[in-house]
Parts: C-alpha cells; structure tokens; sequence
C-alpha cells in the first residue's frame, strides 16, 4: 500500500471514531446504550443520587420519610412586617417541632425516548433503595415543568408517588378519577415521595 493510501485509510479511520465518540457523548441512563448494526439507539436519560442532606420538610409524611425534632424558637417583640404589610404580635420563647428528611434515592431527572423507558426506570431506582439499608425503599423527587407546556406530576402519581401537600393530591386524585389521560395532566409541581404502602403498586406498574 503506497504512502497516499495510507493517509486515505487513516482519515477514513478517524472520521469513524469521531463519530462513536460524538454519540457516546449524549446522555444516557446507567444502563448504557446499544449500539446494533452500526445503529445508534437512544436509551432512557436517568439521573439520581444517594441523598443525605437532613433539609426541613414542610407538609405532612409519614414517620418513615422524617425524622422530628424539637427545637428551641427566640421570643420575637411585636413588628410590621412589610412583606405581608401588616403587625406581627409579640411572641413568647417556646419549643417547636420540625421534620427532618431521612436519606432517601433523590430522582434529579429522567427524561424517557420511548414508551416504558421512565416507568423501568424508576422501578430499578425504587428496588435499589429497598436494597439498600440507609434507605429502606425510600425514593423522593422534585416535580418540575421543564417544557413549559407539560408536568410530570401525573406519570409520578400514578406510579405512586405523592405530594406532601394533601391539597396537591386531591388535585391529581380527581384527575385520575377522570381518566389520568395524559394531555390533561395538572400542571401542579412540588417535592413528592414514594409512600411505603404504594412501593408494591410502583413495582407492578
């Protein structure tokens, strides 16, 4: 093979690598990705993480999701508070409660290609965290629009998943009452938790 053969051969090398490591460069769930008869085959995009941050939970969650602590709260003299334009009473020293978040699976994104993909997902996340001590089947998230158009609240709910606000829950309830057609799905957003009585539902979705 002559000198100019060689180069063709090298570049024609090349321009194939480049293009592998320009595919494998897309995000992709920790799976993996198939490639099949030089195909590239996007698989479903899944983020989460072991989370530990003990942040103060507002709503209400069952006594597996937190723990409760009390804490001491400084008197407070009387005052105009001009974000709500009005006189805050006095308030006396007093013990108070709070929830802490116990370690969870954190979902910070998932974004599926094809039919089923989110849902299978999910479900791995869900048998992990049962596998795993610190969580004991734990799993949250934070439903966000990301589109502008659609909330993932209603894929989330029906896998079981709620909201520690009741209020948002009844809302969802009544849509899936409705049908849960997916067109129509509230744009309600917030943090959400897999209640231990719903892992099963989640597993055999």
């Amino acid at each position: 093979m002559g000198q100019l053969e060689l180069i063709k051969s090298f570049a024609l090398t090349q321009k194939s690598a480049n293009k592998i490591t320009q595919k494998q460069s897309n995000p992709v769930s920790t799976t993996g990705m198939n490639l099949q008869h030089d195909t590239f085959t996007r698989t479903c995009e899944c983020n989460f993480h072991f989370d530990d941050s003990k942040i103060v939970m507002f709503g209400k969650l069952p006594e597996d999701y937190v723990n409760i602590e009390k804490i001491f709260v400084e008197a407070e003299p009387e005052h105009f508070s001009r974000l709500l334009k009005k006189k805050i009473p006095a308030r006396p020293a007093h013990w108070d409660t709070i929830q802490i978040l116990k370690p969870s699976y954190y979902i910070s994104h998932i974004f599926s290609h094809e039919k089923g993909q989110g849902k299978d997902a999910v479900k791995k996340i869900v048998e992990m965290s049962l596998q795993d001590s610190r969580t004991n089947g734990r799993v949250t998230l934070q439903s966000d629009i990301i589109d502008g158009k659609t909330s993932p609240s209603g894929f989330y709910y029906k896998l079981g998943f709620r909201f520690a606000d009741e209020g948002k829950n009844d809302i969802m309830q009544k849509w899936l009452e409705q049908g849960g057609q997916k067109e129509c799905s509230p744009m309600v957003t917030g943090f959400m938790f897999l209640p231990k009585e719903n892992i099963q539902n989640c597993l055999n979705y």
